[in-house]
């Protein structure tokens, strides 16, 4: 876009003539507001603020949360980030659980401890070379983040060293979607994927012990929040549904307390699963024409519409 010489008023100028500068405004000729004879805003015009928006690098950060275990966090994450990569978005999965179980489900079981995020969050080290697999970039964890957790409470910003590499490869414009998956605990770790994200996924299984951890939950959100004020839920995933009376009340109840933050159901299909884990695929690689996809794949449906990115 050929820029011509911008045009300088001052802003007390500009309140009384805003109407006519606008008025006057032509593609490629901004013209600078200035206080005091330091410049301090611009006007553009449409054309010209849509071309200046397209050339920003969009990369949207979600993370999975719940402190307690078994509630299809990892196993959504992964197929979540299958399915975007399947519809075309540049797509990087990042293990950040010292478990390391989204990096074996996705069939990488000798990865390096240098290729995780150990360096990242001990060193400020740039985010290591991905592993590639069905389409996705991975970051795989290892068991030496288990000690990285135990020291980090003694780093300054043991809180914001993830962020720190997050924010390097977004402005590289690398991805459209990076997904976190921390441990199933509230530590170090985990604060460091909440402060990275910008959008939060909260599985919750439809059981007793989901309705019991709700809100310990929401409590837990607001503190991140207080750290990092850009970081909304995306959604409440209901997850591990089965076809009891137990199952159906607790989705009910889920729905009374959520409303329209409530996403799913994400039925309890444990043959699927089960293959899928060991097997190191995707239930869309695994069992592409399953209801158990056509399920996910209506999850992220709802996902793009509710971070507003359903057109993108």
């Amino acid at each position: 876009m050929t820029r011509k010489t911008n045009r300088s008023v001052p802003i007390s100028t500009a309140h009384t003539q805003l109407g006519q500068q606008v008025k006057k405004l032509r593609p490629g000729e901004p013209v600078v507001l200035e206080r005091h004879g330091k410049p301090v805003a611009g006007l553009v015009t449409m054309q010209d603020l849509a071309a200046l928006q397209r050339e920003q690098p969009s990369m949207t950060v979600l993370m999975a949360f719940n402190h307690a275990g078994g509630a299809a966090k990892t196993s959504s994450i992964r197929d979540i980030g299958y399915e975007l990569s399947q519809l075309g978005y540049r797509v990087l999965l990042i293990d950040i659980d010292p478990q390391a179980n989204l990096t074996s489900w996705l069939g990488v079981h000798d990865a390096d401890g240098s290729r995780s995020l150990q360096p990242v969050l001990e060193d400020y080290a740039p985010l290591p070379e991905p592993y590639h697999v069905h389409g996705l970039d991975l970051i795989p964890s290892h068991l030496s983040l288990a000690r990285t957790d135990a020291r980090l409470p003694g780093f300054t910003n043991a809180e914001g060293r993830l962020r720190a590499a997050i924010e390097e490869i977004r402005a590289q414009g690398t991805y459209d979607f990076v997904l976190i998956d921390p441990p199933p605990s509230l530590g170090k770790l985990t604060a460091n994927a909440a402060n990275a994200a910008d959008w939060v996924i909260v599985p919750v299984p439809a059981r007793y012990k989901g309705l019991v951890a709700l809100e310990g939950l929401r409590e837990m959100l607001r503190e991140y929040t207080r750290t990092n004020p850009r970081l909304r839920v995306a959604m409440y995933l209901v997850t591990q549904v089965e076809n009891t009376a137990h199952s159906k009340d607790t989705q009910e109840v889920f729905q009374q307390i959520l409303g329209d933050d409530l996403a799913g159901p994400l039925t309890y299909r444990p043959a699927v699963y089960n293959r899928c884990q060991p097997e190191g695929e995707p239930i869309g690689v695994n069992a592409p024409t399953s209801d158990a996809r056509r399920e996910i794949q209506q999850v992220v449906t709802t996902l793009l519409q509710r971070i507003g990115q359903a057109d993108a």
